[in-house]
């Protein structure tokens, strides 16, 4: 164990630095929330959100990018289970089910069914808690765009932890919910009440969809000039499609570039992070801001 995963006499334990690969100063604030993934210090969104929410409240809380590694991501979680002035937060990519796998019992219902979290809080027995707020804030947002799914027809590609978390929130509105995955994933789509096909498939299947959502991290980062789905298999949807992209850097995705030069309708992943942040703030501070008041600070920062 390291020296800060100890109690010494009158002293708090604090967070250990060196199991993070970026630069952080919590020194002077009271409390803090932290979003924790490989580089969510490379423009991660929710800290803005947060932050702004704390401001309003004029807490002296601020909420952090924590860069950190494969290998140290359990150790880090250990470390920030034992400092008191870690109230939680959102965990990033690429590690939403390891996470959920290290908290164990101290996981929501929906976030066991998923198999992943996206979203740390104190318990009442003051250790760490994981949720899942992906789900919930994709269909919020979808929703609040083009009205209820009922009965549509979706194609949902990608099961990582956020795609998992969406095709569970999507399966429970629709029984027309089909996920495509390079890896066999049928066990999975089961469990949700979906089905499951392999990637090879989609040709077949693009073209009678209604909503078609990428949960793949095809266009973003090291993969940011691809799409999931080629031009000409672009060219091939019905009019009516819906392209949903859950990716919000960039912005404009080349999958949504093309869907909208075909005249789709499309939604990128702004509104489902605004969502997710509002309902993690929920459940990770104190407050006594309603649901709209978080959501219209958060959704104020640009």
């Amino acid at each position: 164990k390291s020296q800060l995963q100890s109690i010494y006499f009158g002293l708090a334990v604090i967070m250990d630095k060196s199991l993070i690969e970026n630069k952080i100063d919590i020194s002077s604030l009271d409390k803090y929330a932290a979003i924790i993934g490989a580089n969510p210090s490379n423009g991660a969104r929710s800290p803005k959100l947060w932050n702004a929410m704390f401001k309003h409240s004029s807490l002296n809380y601020s909420m952090i990018p924590l860069d950190v590694t494969k290998d140290k991501i359990v150790e880090l979680l250990d470390s920030l289970n034992q400092d008191r002035k870690f109230i939680g937060g959102a965990i990033a990519v690429p590690y939403k089910e390891t996470v959920a796998q290290w908290l164990g019992k101290n996981i929501t219902l929906e976030a066991k069914k998923i198999g992943a979290v996206n979203c740390l809080y104190r318990g009442a027995s003051g250790d760490l808690y994981g949720t899942n707020t992906d789900g919930e804030a994709s269909l919020i947002a979808f929703e609040n765009k083009f009205g209820l799914i009922d009965s549509k027809k979706i194609l949902i590609f990608g099961l990582g932890g956020a795609g998992k978390a969406v095709a569970a929130y999507f399966s429970s509105k629709s029984e027309k919910v089909i996920i495509a995955t390079r890896s066999e994933m049928m066990y999975y789509a089961k469990k949700i009440g979906a089905n499951w096909v392999n990637w090879s498939q989609i040709d077949t299947l693009v073209t009678k969809q209604d909503v078609i959502i990428n949960c793949t991290s095809i266009g973003f980062g090291s993969q940011e000039s691809l799409s999931p789905l080629s031009k000409e298999q672009v060219e091939k949807l019905t009019k009516s499609t819906i392209i949903y992209d859950i990716i919000y850097q960039p912005l404009e995705t080349n999958f949504l570039s093309m869907s909208k030069y075909q005249g789709l309708s499309t939604l990128n992943g702004l509104s489902m992070n605004l969502e997710q942040a509002v309902l993690a703030y929920q459940y990770a501070v104190d407050t006594k801001s309603s649901t709209e008041q978080i959501r219209s600070t958060m959704s104020s920062i640009n």
